[in-house]
Order: structure tokens, then C-alpha cells, then sequence
């Protein structure tokens, strides 16, 4: 059943958008509500997560600020921070290299402005193992002088500590090794490349996921989900760069996504707070999108599913929002950034 269920998520309107149909309407659309689990200042952006493997709670980096959080899931604590770093202004990409050992990337962005410190990014280590989360220690891995606008991260190779970084103004994907402290520019792809609309930001890849060995990415300028096959020990391209979805940003605003067991994939909508599934993204993609009118839970940042025996059960799937990136050059906020939780296994087919 939840199987079926992943091949589709609603929240007020359902819209397909496919590499060769116009936006096209669904005849009656159903509703899956959020539940807030908390809610953070006016002004407070949250970008990215992992779900903790220890306690299924979420680490979670703040990008208004070089913090990263533990925010529990099941309302037991308020959130703590784990972690904070110097020289920088907040946190993007988070993942879980072994366990209890999770890599961040900090650096320079303003919100207000939309602008980068071209160079100021770098990789840090957060070790929680044998340690409570007040008492983390951590390490920084390597600074990445050449880099634009480091935003997500992925594992490449977890037991040589490889990682993969998007460059969301250098057109490019970097390779970490944590261990030898060795950077490179693994892949640089016009696909991956940014666009300048208007006031906002220029960001060309977002996020980055792989699956077996092909890098799954967005671009959020372009309004694109593609994919491109890697050399699993040096993160290098094998083969061209392939455009799964094709749609414009007054549609999607793709930020970071999480992958499911069947491929499907589940991407928030940073600008226009919404989530977006992309069923099968080993084949042709469709994308479907919530309601662009609901200002209380705005700015979608990340998402991921949840691993307790309850998340399983419901399907539970946790999003970081930032309260709406427009806000943040008025100062107009209509709430603050937030961990939601949506259960995908309420929906009635």
C-alpha cells in the first residue's frame, strides 16, 4: 500500500508537468496536512537535514545562522545546538558518512541580498559518537578557496570518505575526500550552470542525491531535474548529463529532494512553498505540486523520511522550511523557518 501511496502526494492541488505535455490539471484534488513539530523565530532559515540514524531525530543546518540543530521529531526537547562555526554567516548540505559522524558545508550567503562570498565555503566534520549533542565535537575538514556557492552534499564513496558538493554559481559538482583532505572539481556541466531572473539570486544546482551510479541533481534557476552517470571513486562524469524534467521556476523553484526505495523522488519548492514527486526517476518524470497560496508554512527546503517504526508506518516524511526567501530582503515574514512532518500513508486513493 504505501508502496502505491509514494507515486503520489497532494496537499491542495494536484498538476503534472512532463518533458512533452503542458501543465496539465488532475480532476479532484485531495488534501495531506503538515504538522508543524517546531517552529523557529521570524528571520530563522532552515536549509537541510538527515534524519539521525542513532535516534531518528533531525540534525538540521541553519543558513541564517553557522548553526547546526537537533530537533526531535516526536516533540521530546526543544532543539539544541550541536554545533556552531566560526567565520561563517550559516550552513547548507548535511549528510551522515558512518555513524554518528555527519559533514556540513559553512559559508558565506546572505539571504537579504542573495549574495555569495566567493571562496569562504568550507567542510566541517560534527562527531556525535559516545557524545551528547551538547557536547559534539568538531573538526574542519578543508577550506574550498575556488568555490562560488557550496549548497547540497552527498556521499559518493563512504568508505573511501568521498563526498560531493553542488556549486551553485560555478556550474560544477567538488569531491571531498575526508580523509586525505584531497578537493577536486569532479564534474562542471552546462546543465548545472545559473541564470539570473530579476532580484533573485542566481543558483543553477541545488541539490544532489545518488542513486547506484548516477548523480541525481537539480538546477533552480533552470527549473530542471537531471541526472548524470559517475565514476564511483572520483565522483567524474561517464557519460553526458541527461534532462529528466524540464519546467519553468513560475511552476517549481527546486531546492534540495530526497529519493525514496522506488525511485521516486520528493522535491521541495524553496520560493513557492511546496513539495513536488517526481515518480520514477529512472524513467520519464511528472512532477506534482501543492498550492502556492498557504503563506503559514512557506519556503521548502528539504526533505527527508524518517526511519522509527512510527515514520514507516505513516510514511512520515520531514521538511525544513525558511519561512519564505523573498521575506528575507523585506524583512516581511509571515512565519518563521520550521520542521514539518507530512504523512504520506493519509492519503485515500
Amino acid at each position: 500500500m504505501f508502496a502505491k501511496l509514494l507515486f503520489y502526494y497532494f496537499l491542495t492541488n494536484l498538476w503534472v508537468i512532463s518533458t512533452a505535455a503542458p501543465l496539465t490539471p488532475i480532476k479532484g484534488p485531495q488534501t495531506l496536512s503538515s504538522t508543524v513539530l517546531f517552529e523557529f523565530p521570524k528571520g530563522t532559515w532552515l536549509e537541510n537535514l538527515v534524519i539521525r540514524q542513532t535516534d531518528g531525530n533531525a540534525l538540521v543546518t541553519v543558513l541564517s545562522a553557522p548553526e547546526v540543530l537537533l530537533i526531535s521529531t516526536t516533540n521530546e526537547f526543544r532543539p539544541i545546538t550541536v554545533a556552531t562555526f566560526p567565520d561563517a554567516i550559516g550552513c547548507l548540505g548535511i549528510v551522515e558518512l558512518g555513524h554518528d559522524v555527519f559533514y556540513i558545508v559553512a559559508g558565506n550567503w546572505t539571504a537579504a541580498t542573495g549574495t555569495s562570498t566567493l571562496g569562504s565555503y568550507s567542510i566541517w566534520e560534527i562527531d556525535l559518537r559516545n557524545r551528547g549533542p551538547k557536547f559534539a565535537k568538531t573538526t574542519k575538514i578543508v577550506d574550498l578557496p575556488g568555490s562560488g556557492f557550496l549548497n547540497g552534499m552527498t556521499v559518493l564513496n563512504p568508505v573511501a570518505g568521498i563526498l560531493l558538493v553542488a556549486d551553485s554559481l560555478n556550474s560544477a559538482v567538488w569531491s571531498v575526500n575526508v580523509h586525505t583532505r584531497d578537493v577536486a572539481v569532479a564534474i562542471n556541466d552546462t546543465s548545472m550552470a545559473p541564470m539570473q531572473y530579476g532580484t533573485l539570486p542566481a543558483l543553477g544546482i541545488n541539490g544532489l542525491h545518488l542513486l547506484g551510479s548516477e548523480l541525481y541533481y537539480d538546477n533552480t534557476d533552470k527549473a530542471t531535474l537531471n541526472k548524470i552517470p559517475v565514476d564511483l571513486n572520483t565522483g567524474k562524469a561517464t557519460g553526458p548529463a541527461v534532462t529528466l524534467l524540464q519546467s519553468t521556476v513560475t511552476e517549481i523553484f527546486p531546492d534540495d529532494f530526497t529519493i525514496d526505495f522506488e525511485g521516486n523522488i520528493w522535491m521541495t519548492a524553496d520560493l513557492w512553498g511546496q513539495l513536488d514527486l517526481i515518480p520514477g526517476a529512472a524513467s520519464t518524470a511528472s512532477t506534482n505540486a501543492s498550492s502556492k497560496e498557504d503563506k503559514s508554512n512557506t519556503g521548502w527546503t528539504a526533505a527527508k523520511f524518517g526511519t522509527k517504526q512510527e515514520d514507516l508506518r505513516r510514511g512520515s516524511l520531514y521538511i525544513t522550511t525558511n519561512g519564505g526567501p523573498i521575506n528575507y530582503i523585506y524583512s516581511n515574514w509571515t512565519a518563521g523557518g520550521a520542521l514539518l512532518r507530512i504523512d504520506t500513508v493519509d492519503l485515500v486513493l
